[in-house]
């Protein structure tokens, strides 16, 4: 590093926390930048266990829970978002990195709850309400939380608005017996030049529903571009390839599906139960029922039922009869 990045270095650090620069801290930053997580991880760790109480550790707790979820380490990454949140509950991002963590883990009334707090400790807003609603959506209730989130959306002043709010609320329209008008407003948000990988995901999935299988591909493979390790994208797509018509593969479905798994370290029932019905389409009616059977233990883990615990049940009686020797 020149002399004169080294100034503005330490400027920058003056400037935002009254102190010099923890080196440790400063390498874990730029292989942050540089994608090398694991190494990113250990300069991350290191300082902070020098400098716990140093005034930017919360900030290096961040980083350092990014770059375990980055890693695949989802349980550490869970737990550093968990230490900050108690440490110091008004860190927003903090609240929302632990949502977003749950989300991706199939773990959305857990993701709900985390809002809900964060939603009791600071000033409500639109990226926090949509977060909320949109976790209480995913998990279809319970009544009463979905009930607390359409008030905390209500509250809202009409020009505050955020990407999170407008596909959650387009999608309550849909779970509350809405389907044309909430299709209409997700359509809108996703075919938008500027639509977040949100709105296109919400969209994807409702055309999967309903057997509109190449608009959601074409949908699918737009996310495909930035976010292809996202198990919901990978886990929606397999279940493009189990519709029948000109698309149907159900070895592609298993692939895909096995990856979604994979990039949940196989902690997410919905992927789990898209896998097993993968292997069963595929004659597979063994790995189907392993499969099914550990997503049913997955569900069992959360802080609500699985939303398609019912169809999941059904499921693994109708392969445990078929597989009885």
């Amino acid at each position: 590093m020149g002399i004169a990045s080294t100034i503005k270095l330490y400027h920058r650090w003056w400037k935002a926390w009254g102190t010099l620069p923890v080196s440790a801290w400063v390498r874990a930053a730029a292989l942050y930048r540089a994608g090398k997580f694991e190494e990113a991880i250990s300069s991350y760790e290191s300082g902070l266990a020098r400098y716990s109480a140093h005034p930017a550790a919360i900030s290096a707790h961040l980083d350092l829970a990014y770059c375990l979820f980055r890693a695949g380490r989802f349980d550490e990454a869970l737990q550093t978002l968990k230490f900050i949140v108690g440490r110091t509950p008004l860190v927003r991002e903090a609240h929302i990195r632990l949502a977003t963590v749950q989300m991706w883990l199939g773990q959305a009334i857990e993701a709900a709850w985390t809002m809900k707090r964060a939603l009791q400790l600071m000033r409500s807003d639109a990226e926090l309400v949509g977060t909320f609603l949109a976790a209480v959506v995913e998990n279809g209730g319970p009544r009463f939380l979905l009930n607390e989130a359409i008030e905390e959306a209500a509250r809202l002043p009409e020009n505050e608005v955020h990407p999170k709010l407008q596909v959650a609320r387009a999608r309550l329209k849909i779970l509350q017996n809405e389907p044309g008008q909430g299709r209409t407003e997700l359509e809108a948000l996703a075919i938008d030049a500027n639509a977040t990988r949100d709105a296109v995901l919400a969209y994807a999935e409702v055309l999967v529903e309903d057997g509109k299988i190449a608009q959601a591909r074409q949908h699918l493979r737009r996310l495909m571009n930035g976010a292809s390790e996202h198990p919901r994208v990978l886990s929606l797509l397999a279940e493009s390839y189990l519709k029948s018509g000109p698309f149907y593969n159900t070895e592609f479905a298993a692939q895909l599906a096995t990856n979604a798994c994979q990039k949940t370290n196989w902690c997410s029932p919905r992927e789990m139960h898209v896998l097993a019905e993968a292997y069963l389409h595929d004659g597979d009616k063994i790995s189907a029922l392993l499969v099914a059977s550990k997503a049913k233990e997955a569900g069992s883990k959360l802080l609500g039922a699985y939303r398609e615990e019912k169809t999941l049940d059904k499921l693994i009686e109708t392969l445990s009869t078929g597989t009885q020797a």
